[in-house]
């Protein structure tokens, strides 16, 4: 349930916080003063789309924040099973925030969560029914989702399985499309992706093999210098005719500082520093020494290498731009001409598959099909029995069901025919209904489906269009029966329908300072009286209209 909502710079409202009664929640207002903003607000709060168009004027943030109570244990796992949760007195905290720099933050107890989130945990909390749903009733394909939500419990798990059977259908239909491919233009692809696998595969491409040739190449292309630059290091360390080289040098050095160190212990440290610097002086003389013995630069080796670069920046060039994307490419035609090698394997596979798929949707079509015959005979007569009771008396109210093709929800094309006066043969609604006659009939479908329905709150918003006289005072009535067992909120301009509330609402439009706003009070008696006077009269309240305001609000 509903308990609070508080408005933030929405629109035209600057601030306003409601608290709803339990039972049946009216709000009313002259045309124009802003009854749609506390609809905007709700929706914002459910986690529909909006823009930043919706801040007030001059603000940066538009905030809206609802106060839910709930006890439904379906919904206390959901929360559970997503990580949130309620409040130890199982209140329920709901924000959204927009932002003028398309900032859009949303919290549930607190918690930020996403937009599509709160969406998802809207739909649990409040059921919100305007005019456009009114006029969703006159498309035909909207017909079945109303039958199946009658016979929910029953329906919904067998609809369940048929959507997985169905997708998988769709799947493999997809795929045996994909597999019808011209023999000719087959074998030709093939052809091409078998060539490209032996040209690719010839060639044996390995990652990090470029870099090695190239260091190589440079090795070789500078041989000779490389060979003076090591010899002469090699003469200068160790290896000079004449004896002057710096390890001769070294060595008498560490000598004479050997003789020091016998006489004064304080040259023992230099000594030894320097007998580990003639250590790693004939290590580095020794892998110098072995790298020139070893060295063997063969012309015939380096064009051979200079080839393999070639062959490698070509393959680079045709496939990708680098060895990687080359061999990745390898992978994916690979693939693919096994696929295409195999595809006469791969269409038998499916067609069992499909033929196994398609009985199952078949049978699970045709469990659907005998339900919703079954629902739609107590459906008749229970919307039958609602007509009657909202002053169309000789309403009948029939929904056929007729044989399609297998489609996302079973083999049925429903739809529902009306016929408002006796004699007369039953038609599709879009041809007979009066706006009047739609909003009785889409109340009466809702309020047997809303009785089935875990959401605790009902939002109805101007959904009495239409609608006058006797025919007004019963919507009010059905409306004030729905809040018997659920929290009902309905924005009306019916005299008929406001005089029902438990609790009342004005909504008005003020210029202060030269700026517009909305403002919503909770009004008492006197204020019930009034206003109800002018839904009545209009904007001259006479004594007239305020002793009819009262008795109609005394019944």
């Amino acid at each position: 349930m509903l308990e609070c909502i508080t408005i933030d710079n929405f629109a035209l409202i600057d601030h306003a916080e409601i608290e709803f009664s339990k039972g049946f929640n009216i709000l009313t207002g002259e045309t124009g003063a802003g009854k749609s903003l506390l609809v905007g607000s709700l929706n914002m709060l459910l986690g529909e789309r909006m823009s930043k168009d919706w801040i007030r004027y001059g603000e940066k943030r538009a905030v809206v924040q609802g106060l839910f109570r709930i006890g439904e244990p379906k919904l206390l796992q959901y929360l559970e099973d997503n990580g949130l949760e309620a409040e130890e007195d199982k209140s329920l905290i709901l924000s959204r925030e927009i932002s003028s720099d398309g900032k859009n933050i949303c919290r549930v107890s607190g918690r930020m969560v996403p937009v599509a989130k709160l969406r998802e945990l809207g739909r649990w909390l409040i059921n919100l029914h305007g005019q456009h749903d009114n006029q969703a009733l006159l498309d035909r394909s909207t017909h079945c989702g109303f039958l199946d939500r009658f016979a929910k419990a029953k329906i919904q798990p067998i609809l369940t399985e048929y959507h997985k059977e169905y997708q998988k259908l769709v799947e493999i239909k997809k795929e045996l499309s994909g597999l019808e491919i011209d023999e000719a233009e087959k074998l030709r692809r093939m052809d091409l992706l078998q060539y490209e696998i032996k040209e690719l595969e010839t060639a044996d491409l390995k990652p990090g093999e470029e870099e090695e040739l190239k260091t190589k190449c440079s090795i070789a292309s500078n041989a000779k210098k490389l060979l003076s630059s090591a010899g002469q290091a090699l003469d200068v360390l160790y290896d000079n005719p004449e004896g002057e080289c710096a390890y001769n040098f070294l060595a008498s050095a560490s000598q004479l500082l050997g003789s020091a160190a016998a006489i004064d212990p304080a040259f023992s440290g230099s000594a030894d520093n320097l007998e580990e610097i003639l250590a790693a002086l004939e290590e580095t003389v020794r892998q110098v020494q072995t790298y020139l013995d070893g060295f063997d630069w063969d012309e015939a080796e380096v064009e051979l290498m200079q080839e393999r670069l070639d062959d490698i920046y070509r393959l680079k060039r045709k496939y990708g731009g680098s060895v990687e994307a080359a061999l990745a490419h390898l992978e994916q035609i690979t693939k693919e001409y096994n696929a295409m090698e195999f595809m006469e394997d791969r269409r038998r596979q499916l067609d069992k598959e499909r033929e196994t798929c398609l009985k199952n949707a078949k049978q699970l079509a045709m469990q659907l099909t005998d339900l919703r015959k079954q629902t739609a005979g107590k459906l008749s007569a229970q919307i039958g029995e609602s007509l009657e009771f909202l002053n169309m008396p000789d309403t009948t109210f029939v929904p056929v069901i007729e044989p399609a093709e297998l489609g996302d929800d079973g083999a049925d094309s429903v739809e529902f025919l009306l016929s408002a006066n006796k004699g007369e043969p039953p038609k599709p609604l879009a041809k007979i209904v009066s706006g009047g006659e739609l909003s009785r009939i889409m109340l009466a479908i809702e309020s047997i489906l809303f009785e089935e329905d875990l959401v605790d709150t009902l939002i109805f918003d101007e959904v009495d269009t239409g609608v006058s006289g006797r025919a007004a005072h019963r919507l009010g009535e059905k409306l004030s029966s729905l809040s018997e067992s659920k929290q009902v909120i309905c924005v009306t301009h019916l005299a008929q329908v406001a005089a029902l509330a438990n609790c009342h609402f004005l909504i008005e439009k003020k210029e202060e300072q030269e700026k517009t706003h909305t403002v919503i009070v909770k009004l008492d008696q006197a204020g019930k009286i009034r206003e109800l006077a002018r839904i009545i009269g209009g904007e001259h309240i006479t004594d007239t209209t305020l002793k009819q305001a009262e008795e109609m609000l005394h019944g």
